[in-house]
């Protein structure tokens, strides 16, 4: 039986040693040759090694070219139908399915692909950070056995890892790597316009807004050919955003308007509070608090999924916190907190230290430097230099107030430097 790259991965999944896997079994060196795939075990070793690692072996399927071939087939539509759906629920179902009934391939290849559109469901529905950041260690071990194709599914998925955990940097960087050759790789053309919209995404995140633009723009074109509507709505709301960070304002405002009528031709009313929560944002880049706080609060009410809300509290923490109503800001920060909680999920840690050191600046007793302390470290953790930027700013700020100038000046110095690897500037010569 082929059964090494089975093995291997799901020890390495398991955190188990060779030494612990053979024990009994094999030898440590005997058990590296099968989960090379350079020796094919008998049918005791392989059975023995399979049940220590609890792998069903009824699910092992011998080389059967049509079945293969009907598997890749249901795996690869699957794929397809989740990323272009953009529906947790759905994703959780598909998701569901494939592990329930997904059989176990003696065709590495085929298991390989089964492993990263499996991991990439897995991100999408953001499980927790640190059984994904294993199985992208398990499969690191793998990658020389990858071809073209898994190899641009290892590296997106290492993207929007580092993307969805707030290392910005890193998620860039891996990006970056798939673009370098991305016209090589045998992708169908639904696959490429959904990564033009990714790739937009993160750009626009990063402030790169020319490059965001150009990659929209092709996105839109295919998802509007091929009437696709929701995501002809995203792109919508991106060009909206990257106008609107441009000071492109009655652009931007013209792009919210025509996904807010797709939303009502479509009766998609359930992604209007992503419309509503963006013309807040616009309203607040232009200094209209008044209408920023209307519209982040029919953004709240229209948002169904919980977690989804907590960006739109956020900002109308900012806003209230800018006229200086400190009870609403503390109010508003103490529902983000109980969101939170009942949310219960660890992606979403950033916005506790947003709430809290808001909550804590506004407080009676003013802000409380080790809430912002702690909250630098986070960011300083994630590489997030605008919010290390900015909350150092704040604790400089409260140094200052309370004359305590030599740590204000201390963090002044830190905000100061933060801010030139925010704005990608080496020099002050530079700004």
């Amino acid at each position: 039986m082929k059964i090494g790259h089975l093995i291997r991965a799901e020890r390495v999944r398991q955190e188990m040693k060779q030494i612990v896997l053979a024990k009994g079994i094999c030898t440590p060196s005997y058990l590296s040759k099968i989960e090379r795939n350079l020796i094919e075990p008998s049918d005791e070793i392989a059975l023995l090694l399979m049940n220590r690692l609890a792998i069903d072996p009824s699910k092992l399927q011998k080389n059967d070219e049509q079945t293969e071939l009907e598997f890749k087939k249901l795996l690869m539509d699957t794929y397809k139908t989740v990323i272009t759906s953009r529906n947790d629920e759905l994703t959780k179902d598909k998701l569901s399915y494939l592990e329930q009934n997904s059989p176990l391939f003696e065709n590495d290849s085929l298991h390989y692909t089964y492993l990263l559109i499996r991991l990439r469901f897995r991100l999408i529905l953001r499980e927790d950070i640190e059984v994904l950041k294993n199985e992208i260690e398990a499969l690191q071990h793998s990658v020389d056995q990858f071809d073209a194709y898994q190899l641009y599914l290892f590296e997106l998925n290492k993207a929007l890892f580092y993307y969805n955990t707030g290392n910005r940097k890193k998620a860039i960087f891996y990006f970056e790597t798939i673009l370098d050759k991305l016209d090589s790789i045998a992708m169908k053309e639904w696959e490429k316009a959904e990564f033009n919209y990714i790739i937009a995404v993160v750009y626009a995140a990063d402030g790169h807004l020319f490059a965001s633009t150009n990659y929209i723009r092709d996105a839109l074109e295919f998802f509007r050919e091929n009437l696709m509507m929701n995501r002809v709505l995203d792109c919508y709301i991106l060009i909206g955003i990257t106008h609107k960070r441009s000071e492109q304002f009655q652009d931007s405002l013209e792009a919210y308007s025509k996904a807010m009528q797709i939303c009502e031709d479509l009766n998609l009313h359930s992604e209007k509070g992503i419309i509503y929560h963006n013309i807040g944002s616009l309203n607040s880049t232009m200094g209209n608090s008044d209408q920023a706080i209307h519209y982040y609060k029919k953004s709240i009410d229209h948002k169904i999924i919980d977690s989804d809300k907590l960006i739109s509290i956020f900002c109308l923490i900012t806003e209230y916190s800018k006229l200086n109503k400190k009870k609403l800001v503390r109010y508003w920060a103490d529902v983000g907190i109980n969101l939170l909680k009942k949310v219960k999920d660890e992606n979403h840690l950033s916005y506790y230290h947003h709430f809290t050191i808001y909550k804590s600046l506004h407080s009676e007793q003013g802000l409380s430097v080790e809430i912002a302390e702690t909250a630098i470290q986070h960011f300083k953790k994630l590489q997030d230099f605008r919010y290390i930027h900015k909350y150092c700013i704040a604790l400089a700020e409260w140094y200052y107030q309370n004359r305590k100038y030599k740590l204000s000046s201390i963090y002044y110095r830190e905000a100061n430097r933060y801010g030139y690897i925010y704005r990608k500037v080496e020099k002050w010569e530079d700004l």
